[in-house]
């Protein structure tokens, strides 16, 4: 099947547009009671983080630098799942987000206290003597273990990205062709394929950024994104994703 990239980029652009209006117009009226906010809370920190990655996979794509957008790209899959676990589990995954925080803070301080450096003990010990009880959602504080249990293709994305944003053998690999006794040396990745997947960053920013303001649409009460975002999905080429 062919796939026109440039077709799929050149809708996104009105896509990112339209979903950066609906960002700006006022989510705080619909958040939930003050009793039940904290995954609304969570979800709107990663909802406008993601939208910021996706503006920087744009401007990276837009410079010529597609591949070095990976890690960004990257990010924003972690940022649709944890905003897809917080629809799925609520209260019950920003417990578990604050466990895993817990567990990371005492590993921070261990690190300072061994280099000897300063910080407020105080502020310090109200998080490690916080208790945070254990929940089945615990499971899913990592990344892998999360997005194998959402599907979609998560965890595929996640890990194709992974290649490319560290210093792996796969993205040293993008640099240098072998042919026999022939080394060919490059200072522009190559991926050994027709085509560049990385021309498709636009469309995968607006992908993963359309995705998870559904994922957040549906922590704010009533869901009053639905129409628009359905709207633009259909104008995207994304009919029936909502």
């Amino acid at each position: 099947m062919n796939v026109d990239i440039a077709e799929f980029n050149r809708l996104a652009v009105p896509g990112l547009e339209a979903l950066t209006e609906l960002l700006v117009g006022g989510a705080a009226d619909h958040a939930p009671a003050p009793a039940e906010r904290r995954p609304f809370q969570v979800g709107w920190g990663f909802v406008a983080a993601l939208h910021r990655q996706a503006a920087a996979v744009v401007t990276l794509h837009s410079a010529g630098l597609g591949h070095e957008g990976a890690p960004n790209r990257r990010l924003m899959v972690e940022y649709v799942a944890q905003l897809q676990w917080l629809v799925r589990d609520g209260e019950a995954a920003v417990d578990s987000m604050n466990k895993a925080h817990q567990f990371k803070h005492a590993k921070l301080r261990e690190v300072a206290d061994d280099r000897g450096y300063e910080y407020d003990a105080a502020a310090a010990n109200t998080v490690r003597d916080e208790v945070i009880p254990s929940n089945p959602a615990n499971q899913y504080s990592q990344m892998n273990a999360l997005a194998k249990s959402l599907g979609g293709g998560l965890f595929e994305s996640y890990a194709g990205e992974t290649q490319l944003s560290h210093a792996t053998l796969t993205a040293a690999g993008c640099f240098y062709r072998e042919s026999g006794d022939t080394i060919e040396l490059s200072l522009t990745p190559t991926y050994g394929i027709e085509g560049d997947p990385m021309e498709a960053s636009p469309f995968m920013a607006f992908y993963l950024l359309f995705f998870g303001m559904i994922a957040f649409n549906n922590l704010m009460v009533g869901s009053p994104w639905t129409d628009d975002l359905k709207a633009i999905g259909d104008a995207a080429g994304l009919a029936g994703a909502i």
